[in-house]
């Protein structure tokens, strides 16, 4: 079934039970819902045949037995979760009042990384970061725990009010190629992403996927064409396959329940897609979205370099971000430098550096591939007030479509507030410069040819004051001087202090450069080391210049660069 609500779904009217079923009288709870309720074996439950068809499957752990029930639920929970079948476990009653059958029960499935509903607050806080999804989202389908005082009162209305939705549709066709295509891209998540294929596209026969390139967030995009029982001629949408947690990230996002609460309402509704909700679906592990598809659009980073993209980017912050730079707020609870502390942070919490063969670029280059000084000299420069807004959070340059004259924003997975407004601006920058010249012999053959031709760009003067240099026309490095103009002009007004920009900026070349991506050809490799020198060049002639302004007399110089005139 769809990403549903706790309250919503369709029913298929089956409810298993394994090894234990209620009293009649209990029963009836659930035959006078019009459920048809059975007694399923270990053997049934790993029949897909039959699993296909249940709404639910209650598991009932036995007082005198309490681990019997585990090795059970580890074989089954993967399959029923796929197939969108609820499961629901019953707790023992302990006769010393205890928790410990209900401990053994949690403890396993938090080991086994499964989607827990109605958990207690401190089971729920264990959850790791990567897996938890948002607070009591009850987003369907999960484990649901009853605890040993709910009678089956409870547990049949509970169960019967919340059912599963449509089945996989097993006959879908999914071409041969696609799914060769996707064993490849993830051969263990195979099974399931073929299920949440058939789940999201259960009114369809046919389904045709075609990769789009451009994403790095281990959650593979592509354009679907589905065509229907009656309809040959195939609709358009876009799908997205990937973890759990990204993909219930994402979906709060569209929805208005993520960290930047209703945010995209503020997007006009022609520059952003919007899902398909009734085709989005989350597994025991996977999930995945789909939604309209921008079509007759391409990414800000194909055409920059021909010189379509000096429009779009006004179009950019002036329409489409537009009301996010409008209503942001100034603080002064937490400084630029406080907000941007995970930035310089992997996945993982550890300080980013350059992968060993980019930073041996970074040195051939003249740079010194060591973020930790570099992390330093941010921290002592970015202590100012900072203006406050929704922000994006990954604007790079694939995730910014032009179409005309418009520019569409997509992938809101990372998308957050308040944050800085300047975050995505220069996120931007630095996405144009690695993808803008992918193309550009320079990037691969004469690296440093390219960072001298880029570097005025990045000059003290030209950021503290917002003037971009001249550059002559006919030079293969005049687009980018024009994306920057306009970038940097709709990025003026969000700095509360001078200098700002520049600290963002550094941060974000230096994070383009830190990006543990290898990519081919080794053109990506040499970009993402010369947006490393640039961050590092930046930031080096700020600790330059406030070093000279802290030598003078306060009374000769008035107030520094970077300091907050408030």
């Amino acid at each position: 079934m769809p990403i549903r609500e706790f309250s919503e779904g369709f029913p298929r009217k089956k409810i298993a039970f394994y090894k234990e079923m209620p009293a009649e009288p209990d029963l009836e709870r659930f035959k006078e819902r019009e459920f048809e309720c059975k007694l399923y074996t270990e053997k049934d439950l790993q029949n897909p045949e039959l699993v296909v068809q249940l709404d639910a499957v209650i598991f009932s752990q036995k007082p005198e037995k309490r681990n019997a029930l585990l090795p059970m639920l580890n074989k089954s929970i993967p399959m029923l979760l796929n197939n969108d079948v609820r499961v629901y476990i019953r707790i023992a009653p302990d006769p010393n009042e205890t928790t410990a059958a209900r401990n053994l029960v949690i403890d396993a499935l938090l080991t086994s990384n499964f989607p827990l509903a109605n958990l207690q607050p401190e089971e729920w806080a264990r959850i790791p970061d990567g897996s938890r999804e948002r607070e009591a989202s009850n987003l369907a389908p999960y484990v649901y725990i009853f605890d040993a005082t709910a009678n089956w009162a409870s547990v049949a209305h509970t169960v019967c009010d919340h059912p599963a939705g449509n089945p996989p549709n097993k006959k879908l066709e999914i071409d041969r190629y696609d799914i060769s295509r996707l064993r490849k891209i993830d051969p263990d998540n195979l099974e399931e992403h073929l299920l949440l294929l058939q789940r999201a596209f259960f009114n369809c026969d046919k389904l045709k996927l075609q990769p789009l390139d451009g994403g790095l967030s281990g959650a593979p995009v592509f354009k679907a064409y589905a065509s229907g029982v009656t309809e040959e001629w195939p609709c358009l949408y876009f799908v997205k396959l990937g973890p759990r947690k990204k993909i219930v990230n994402e979906y709060d996002n569209y929805t208005g329940r993520g960290r930047a609460l209703q945010a995209l309402d503020n997007v006009p509704f022609h520059l952003s897609p919007r899902l398909s909700l009734d085709r989005c679906n989350l597994g025991s592990s996977r999930g995945i979205l789909v939604g309209d598809f921008v079509e007759g659009a391409e990414p800000i980073g194909d055409c920059a370099p021909s010189g379509r993209a000096s429009h779009a980017i006004a179009n950019l912050f002036g329409k489409t971000l537009g009301i996010w730079h409008k209503q942001a707020k100034k603080t002064s609870d937490s400084t630029l430098a406080q907000y941007l502390e995970e930035k310089w942070l992997g996945e993982m919490g550890q300080e980013i550096e350059p992968p060993p063969k980019r930073a041996e670029i970074v040195k051939q280059l003249g740079g010194i591939p060591l973020v930790k000084p570099l992390r330093e000299i941010f921290n002592r420069c970015a202590h100012g007030s900072v203006l406050l807004g929704p922000a994006h959070g990954d604007l790079h340059a694939a995730n910014v479509l032009v179409r005309g004259s418009d520019a569409i924003i997509i992938d809101f997975e990372k998308m957050t507030g308040p944050f800085p407004t300047l975050y995505d601006p220069a996120s931007l920058e630095s996405g144009l410069l690695v993808a803008g010249f992918v193309r550009d012999d320079r990037s691969s053959r004469k690296p440093k040819v390219l960072l001298e031709s880029i570097l005025p760009l990045y000059a003290f003067d030209v950021l503290k004051n917002f003037v971009i240099p001249y550059h002559h026309p006919a030079d293969p490095s005049s687009w980018f001087y024009d994306c920057i103009a306009q970038i940097r002009t709709a990025t003026r007004h969000a700095e509360l202090t001078s200098g700002q920009y520049a600290l963002v900026l550094a941060l974000c070349l230096i994070r383009k450069g830190c990006n543990p991506h290898l990519l081919k050809p080794k053109v990506y490799e040499n970009l993402r080391a010369i947006s490393f020198i640039l961050g590092q060049r930046i930031l080096m002639e700020i600790e330059q210049h406030t070093h000279q302004f802290d030598q003078q007399d306060s009374h000769q110089r008035g107030p520094s660069w970077f300091n907050d005139p408030s």
